[in-house]
């Protein structure tokens, strides 16, 4: 009898376990379905960058319709904004008020600027905790599928302090470091549109 009773124990445990597993699979591919569908937002937070020569803190907020992206960057009070506008087909980025400077891309808009090689185009996927499509990516999630850290484009990614917004978990705080930067980004405002 009691042999019994540890097998069918041992058979429920397994079968809860393997519900579980199934339950936390759905929910990881239920989740990138959902992060697809989000293709127009708007994020507020704090930015952080740190080069070789030098440190610099901002709010950033960021409009993505689609495609189009619209980025304002403003340090304490007003001072030192940056405006970056485009698409995949050209970019235009304001430093300071000044007459806006133009490329075929924000890639190279950044790269003539500020001496950056940055994935600009790349980023709107990281923001949401994924890798972007673009290219190959080795990444590590956790149990529940949300996006721990990635490797992409020569960049590590580190995702934490997931938001519950709408139906899904965006991250709160993304940490972006390689080719001798860092960033630093903390969100604390998502709103969706479309």
């Amino acid at each position: 009898m009691k042999f019994l009773f540890t097998t069918l124990m041992l058979i429920i445990g397994m079968s809860l376990q393997g519900c579980s597993i199934f339950s936390l699979q759905q929910n990881s591919s239920e989740l990138t379905n959902q992060l697809n569908q989000i293709e127009s937002w708007q994020v507020r937070g704090k930015l952080s960058v740190i080069s070789q020569q030098e440190s610099a803190t901002g709010y950033l907020t960021w409009i993505q319709e689609e495609d189009n992206y619209d980025l304002f960057l403003s340090g304490p009070f007003g001072q030192g904004a940056s405006h970056l506008i485009g698409n995949d087909q050209y970019a235009s980025l304001s430093i300071g008020g000044k007459k806006p400077v133009l490329a075929e891309s924000a890639e190279q808009l950044m790269y003539q600027q500020l001496g950056w090689q940055f994935p600009v185009l790349d980023i709107r996927y990281w923001v949401k905790g994924q890798a972007s499509p673009h290219s190959e990516a080795d990444f590590k999630k956790d149990d529940m599928g949300l996006m721990e850290s990635l490797k992409q484009h020569g960049w590590q990614v580190n995702f934490s302090r997931y938001q519950r917004q709408g139906d899904t978990w965006l991250p709160g705080r993304i940490k972006i470091s390689g080719h001798q930067l860092k960033f630093t980004f903390v969100i604390k405002e998502w709103t969706f549109s479309g």
